[in-house]
């Protein structure tokens, strides 16, 4: 799950890139947003997950 924890924020930083050139809508910007939420919630998941199997 870190492992996607990763990917989402290496897409986070991908749609980031591409929100800040774009002047015409915030709405990419929300796409960051979801993604970085997305990330922290795949790290404590494999957290939580990781203290159980061990």
């Amino acid at each position: 799950m870190r492992n996607m924890g990763c990917r989402a924020v290496a897409q986070a930083s991908l749609v980031a890139t591409t929100a800040s050139l774009d002047d015409e809508q915030p709405w990419p910007l929300l796409l960051v947003a979801g993604w970085l939420t997305t990330a922290a919630d795949l790290v404590q998941q494999a957290d939580a997950l990781e203290a159980v199997l061990v």
